[in-house]
């Protein structure tokens, strides 16, 4: 669901309400409407039940509109407007929605009790076999929380911003999936926006996301390594993801120089011993890991490497590949940060009939099973975007609830997905 955000604060993002609740439970913006707490429906889903009178709806005597002097709203039942299936918010004929009582009663405890093991209060003393039986009764009848009694209660909005750069790159929506996901389980739902690539706002400009009560803490991904953007966010929660910030203590990226040892064992094992990487602007941070780390790791195992920085797009490596191949002497592998980049690289080399990988191994930082189906299957390293999304919203979920601050470092799977790409190098300068 899209929703364009207009406003002094939102000018120029694209702002996107992307929640995990399942369909059907979801207002505007992301609004959600839900089971009440104390066995309460709202959008009047419930009634207290009154014995039948002579009229057969307690003794209430019908007035002029049949419905005991009650006159019709516009929605002809008392002005209250009916919900998406009809009734308040309750499909015709559908189960009733769990409420707190009833996991009481099917446990056998007081509602007190179901609420505080629901809610995670810490100064709960319940039994151990209690708790879980309330845990699976609650899974069993599909218990959901009311996000706006919750949120009134605990003073949050149950949402977390997450700010991204506005990339065609489907690297991103790995991120977001696993971020998105991670959400839903701990009871949160997620904005996105989509900030444009050649003038990102400071992170410091997001914070009144939270000071505003849009949501509970910030996700940011756009933080670059410029003085524009060297403010420390301070008041609200928040982590960078995929980015190192200028605030140490809020970062969750993924290990890069990792990535480049997997690149390095595939190039020695190859016998190639001349390298190339063609990357992104160095302002962006995984960038200036990445080449960092490749510069100490090849020249600890004696290897040539030749750096070129380019714009993240199909063209950015197209004339980066083809400056490097004019200046020569030409690498007999190339590593490619992004997957854009990785097009116009082919297009490069297939124009300056440098054959693939006869001549020049080329190998991906970013993973697509689109890299499967090109004339050439271009090998990648798969990271663990889907993990770095899930850990940066656990982290941020851990500095909305007071937790200190730290750096976390996602590792774990990261892998060489070998395709046609690759090959061993042939006898000349640069082979080892």
């Amino acid at each position: 669901m899209t929703e364009p955000v207009r406003g002094g604060h939102d000018e120029g993002a694209l702002v996107r309400w992307a929640s995990s609740v399942p369909s059907g439970s979801r207002g505007p913006l992301g609004a959600v409407r839900m089971t009440g707490e104390a066995g309460v429906i709202s959008g009047g889903g419930a009634a207290t039940a009154s014995p039948p009178g002579e009229h057969g709806r307690g003794d209430q005597p019908p007035g002029e509109h049949g419905r005991g002097d009650q006159p019709p709203g516009e929605h002809g039942r008392g002005d209250q407007p009916p919900g998406e299936h009809g009734r308040g918010d309750q499909p015709p004929g559908g189960p009733r929605r769990s409420r707190l009582v009833d996991i009481a009663e099917a446990v056998g405890v007081h509602v007190s009790t179901v609420s505080r093991v629901l809610n995670g209060d810490p100064a709960q003393s319940i039994r151990p076999e209690v708790y879980e039986r309330i845990l699976d009764t609650a899974r069993q009848q599909g218990y959901r929380p009311n996000a706006l009694a919750r949120a009134l209660k605990r003073r949050r909005t149950g949402a977390l911003a997450l700010v991204v750069p506005l990339l065609r790159n489907p690297i991103w929506a790995k991120l977001q999936r696993g971020a998105l996901q991670r959400a839903r389980d701990r009871g949160y739902v997620i904005m996105i926006m989509e900030e444009p690539t050649e003038d990102p706002r400071p992170p410091a400009d997001y914070g009144y996301l939270v000071e505003e009560s849009r949501a509970d803490g910030l996700l940011l991904a756009t933080a670059l390594r410029i003085p524009e953007h060297a403010a420390v966010v301070t008041e609200p929660p928040h982590v960078y993801i995929n980015r190192r910030g200028p605030d140490h203590g809020h970062d969750v990226v993924m290990d890069e120089p990792g990535a480049i040892r997997l690149l390095l064992d595939c190039a020695v094992g190859l016998g190639h011993g001349s390298l190339a990487l063609l990357d992104g602007p160095p302002e962006v941070d995984t960038v200036y890991r990445r080449v960092g780390a490749a510069r100490r790791a090849c020249a600890a195992r004696g290897l040539s490497l030749t750096v070129r920085h380019a714009a993240p797009t199909e063209d950015g490596g197209y004339e980066a590949t083809t400056r490097m191949l004019r200046r020569g002497p030409r690498p007999t592998m190339c590593g490619v940060g992004s997957l854009n980049q990785v097009f116009g690289v082919l297009a490069a080399l297939r124009e300056a009939g440098v054959e693939v990988p006869g001549e020049m191994s080329v190998v991906s930082f970013d993973d697509d099973e689109c890299l499967a189906y090109l004339e050439v299957p271009v090998a990648s390293i798969s990271m663990p975007l889907p993990e770095l999304g899930a850990a940066a919203v656990d982290a941020l979920i851990a500095r909305i609830e007071g937790a200190p601050a730290g750096d976390v470092m996602v590792g774990e799977p990261m892998s060489l997905v070998r395709r046609g790409s690759v090959a061993p190098a042939k006898a000349g300068p640069g082979a080892r």
